[in-house]
C-alpha cells in the first residue's frame, strides 16, 4: 500500500546517530540485481514439489527458455520484505511467496531492488517483468499494470506514546496535527480524501501533510517530533510497533482505504499475468500460502481464500467513508 522502510535498520541507526545526523540512514536504495533463496532466519524454504506444468505451459516463451525471472522491490518495508541484518538476504512474506512462484513455474527468481517509486514506472518500460513489495491494488493502476491479488491489508494510524496531542481512533482526533507520508503511496491519498474529507464534513481543520521521498524519512519525522503521526497499513504497523527506537501506540484508521495486496506485471503482459495466476492458485492449494503467512504471523482476516486477478474492479472491496 505505502512507500517501505526497514524500521530494524532504522533503530539501529537511531540508537548510534543523533536524529539530525540520519538524512541518509537506512536501507540503500541503489539498484542490485541478486537471487535470493528464502534464507532469512524466519524464511521458508520453497516447496520441492514438482514443477507445476500447466503453470509453466502458460509463460512466455523468453522466460520458460531462460528458466529465470526478474521481481523488482524495494526490500524495506517488514514483514512484506527487508534486509536482515544479519545475513543479508532479503527475508519476508512475499520473498517466501516469490521463491514458491518461482518453484512453481521451475524458474529461479533474481531480485532487483529499486526505489518503491520507480516499481510501476519500471514494469511499464519493460525494465523488469514483475513488482513486488506489498503493492495495492486499484481501479486507477490496473489500466496501466495487472495485479495477481493474494492478501487484503487495512490502515493504521502511528503516534509516539507519550501522544501529546491525545490521538485516539477517531479520524477526527487528527485534524489539526501534521503528519507526513512517502511521495507515490497510497497514503497521500487516504489522508487527503479519507480523513481531510472526514474534518472538513465536521468543521475542523485539515491534516497539515508532508511528504518524503523514502519511508525511513517518515518515520524519522515521527520520532523526532516534526509530526504528529503518520498512517501505516496493518502489515507494517506491526513491525513499528515491536521494533521503532522509540515507544509507539498504534490505533486502527478507519479511513485508510482496505485495499487488495498482489503481484504486479504490465498490463500487456497477457501470458506472463495467467501464468503467474496460475502458479498462485496452486501456491495456495498446496498449503504453501498458508504456512507463509503463518509463519510470517499475517492475521488470518488478511488472508485471501483464493487468489484473484485485479480485485479491485472484479470484486471491489467497501470503500472507506467519512463519518
Amino acid at each position: 500500500m505505502s512507500g517501505r522502510s526497514s524500521y530494524r535498520a532504522l533503530a539501529a541507526c537511531l540508537s548510534v546517530v543523533a536524529i539530525a545526523a540520519l538524512a541518509g540512514c537506512g536501507t540503500s536504495s541503489s539498484t542490485d540485481s541478486s537471487s535470493t533463496a528464502g534464507t532469512g532466519p524466519t524464511s521458508l524454504e520453497p516447496s520441492q514439489e514438482k514443477v507445476n506444468k500447466s503453470a509453466q505451459a502458460l509463460l512466455p516463451a523468453d522466460i520458460r527458455k531462460a528458466g529465470t525471472i526478474t521481481v523488482a522491490t524495494d526490500p524495506s518495508y517488514p514483514p512484506c520484505e527487508s534486509i536482515d541484518p544479519e545475513s543479508g538476504e532479503i527475508v519476508g512474506f512475499e520473498p517466501d511467496l516469490w521463491n514458491a512462484l518461482g518453484a512453481q513455474l521451475g524458474l529461479e527468481v533474481k531480485v532487483e531492488k529499486i526505489q518503491f517509486d520507480g516499481l510501476i514506472p519500471g514494469l511499464q518500460s519493460g525494465r523488469f517483468p514483475i513488482a513486488m513489495e506489498c503493492l495495492s491494488d486499484s481501479a486507477e493502476r490496473e489500466e496501466i499494470v495487472s495485479f495477481i491479488d493474494f492478501a487484503l491489508d487495512g490502515g493504521a494510524t502511528i503516534t509516539l506514546a507519550d501522544n501529546p496531542k491525545g490521538i485516539t481512533a477517531d479520524p477526527l482526533s487528527l485534524c489539526g496535527l501534521k503528519t507526513a507520508a512517502q511521495v507515490g503511496t497510497d497514503f497521500i491519498e487516504s489522508l487527503k480524501v479519507g480523513v481531510n474529507k472526514n474534518c472538513e464534513k465536521h468543521g475542523k481543520p485539515p491534516v497539515d501533510i508532508s511528504e518524503f521521498p523514502t519511508n525511513d524519512a517518515t518515520l524519522l519525522a515521527l520520532y523526532s517530533g516534526r509530526v504528529d503521526f503518520i498512517v501505516q497499513d496493518d502489515f507494517g504497523a506491526g513491525d513499528v510497533a515491536k521494533n521503532a527506537p522509540k515507544p509507539v501506540i498504534t490505533f486502527p484508521n478507519p479511513l485508510v482505504e482496505p485495499l487488495y495486496i498482489g503481484v504486479v506485471v504490465n498490463r500487456d503482459d497477457t501470458e506472463l499475468r495467467d501464468a503467474l495466476y496460475a502458479a498462485m492458485k496452486g501456491v495456495f492449494a498446496d498449503g504453501t500460502y498458508k504456512k507463509i503467512m503463518t509463519n510470517w504471523q499475517i492475521p488470518e482476516d488478511a488472508w485471501l481464500k483464493a487468489p484473484g486477478v485485479n480485485l479491485a474492479t472484479a470484486k471491489p472491496l467497501p470503500s472507506a467513508t467519512a463519518e
